[in-house]
C-alpha cells in the first residue's frame, strides 16, 4: 500500500511553528522564575542572571525576550491585573442589580487575590516601594475602571450627583490599595470580613443607600 506523501505546504506551516511554540515556553519559564524569585528576593534583590538561570536559559536569552528585570516584572504585574479585572467582573456579575452587594462581592474578591499573591502585592504596594512608578501604573488603570462604575452609578441616582467620580476614583483606588498592603503584612490586624465590611461601608454607594 502506498504512503501517503507529505507535501511541502504540509510541512511548512508546523516547521514555522515550531520556533515559536519553543520561544512561548520560554517566556512561560521566565516569567515562572521570575515569579519565584521576585516573591522571595523581592525586586531589589533579584537580578536576570538569577532569573535565567532558575528558568534553565542562558543569561543571554533573558534579554532576547525582556530589556530587563523591571520589564519581565511589568509584564507579569498585568497578566496579574488582567486576571484581576475578570474575578472583579465575575464578582459583579454575581450581586446581580443589588449595588451595594456588588461592592461587597467586589472587596471580597479583591481580598482573596491579594491573599493568594501577597508576595506580589508586597513588591508593588509595601512599604519599600520596590515598585516605584509601576505601583502608580497599576493605580492609573484601576482608577479608571473605578471611574466609569461611579460614573454609572451616578447617572443611576445610586450615588449622589455631587460626588465628582475622578476624585472619588483616585481616592478609592488609592484607599483600596493601601489598605490590602497594611492587611497582608498581618492578617491578625483585623479579621478578613471586617476588612471587606469596613471597606464596603466607607464606598459612597453604601453611604448613598444608607442614606436613603
Amino acid at each position: 500500500m502506498k504512503s501517503a506523501s507529505v507535501t511541502e505546504s504540509d510541512v511548512s506551516p508546523r516547521l514555522g511553528r515550531a520556533p515559536d511554540r519553543s520561544r512561548a515556553a520560554t517566556r512561560r519559564r521566565l516569567k515562572g522564575a521570575g515569579t519565584a524569585l521576585f516573591a522571595r528576593r523581592g525586586l531589589h534583590g533579584t537580578t536576570t542572571a538569577q532569573i535565567a538561570h532558575r528558568a534553565g536559559v542562558a543569561s543571554g536569552t533573558f534579554y532576547l525576550h525582556f530589556r530587563d528585570k523591571h520589564a519581565l516584572f511589568r509584564e507579569i504585574v498585568f497578566e496579574a491585573l488582567d486576571a484581576l479585572r475578570d474575578r472583579l467582573a465575575d464578582a459583579s456579575a454575581r450581586a446581580a442589580a443589588d449595588p451595594v452587594a456588588r461592592v461587597r462581592e467586589r472587596a471580597t474578591e479583591l481580598l482573596a487575590f491579594a491573599d493568594e499573591n501577597r508576595n506580589l502585592v508586597r513588591v508593588l504596594f509595601g512599604r519599600e516601594h520596590e515598585a516605584g512608578e509601576l505601583a502608580e501604573a497599576v493605580i492609573d488603570e484601576l482608577v479608571s475602571g473605578i471611574e466609569e462604575r461611579l460614573r454609572g452609578r451616578i447617572a443611576a441616582g445610586a450615588v449622589p450627583s455631587g460626588l465628582h467620580p475622578a476624585v472619588a476614583a483616585q481616592a478609592l483606588a488609592a484607599m483600596w490599595a493601601r489598605v490590602v498592603a497594611w492587611w497582608l503584612e498581618d492578617p491578625r490586624r483585623a479579621p478578613r470580613e471586617a476588612v471587606i465590611e469596613t471597606l464596603v461601608q466607607i464606598h459612597p454607594v453604601y453611604r448613598a443607600a444608607v442614606r436613603r
